[in-house]
């Protein structure tokens, strides 16, 4: 299981953290995430793997003035 923004998500296999945004409806070139209160830079999400039990918070930006 992981909780990604809060909500609890089934989690079956090790995937890059590139792949859990996908699988999960999320742009990974127009976010921010941290997991496990870490920040993950961009550049890194297909390289990071996701394990059991982590606590992904995924942050979107929107514009506006």
């Amino acid at each position: 299981m992981l909780v990604i923004n809060g909500k609890e998500v089934p989690f079956e296999k090790e995937e890059s953290l590139y792949e859990i945004l996908v699988e999960n409806s999320f742009d990974p070139s127009f976010v921010a995430v941290e997991v496990n209160e870490k920040l993950v830079k961009r550049e890194d999400f297909r390289d990071f793997l996701v394990k059991d039990q982590y606590k992904i918070e995924v942050f979107s930006f929107v514009g506006g003035g």
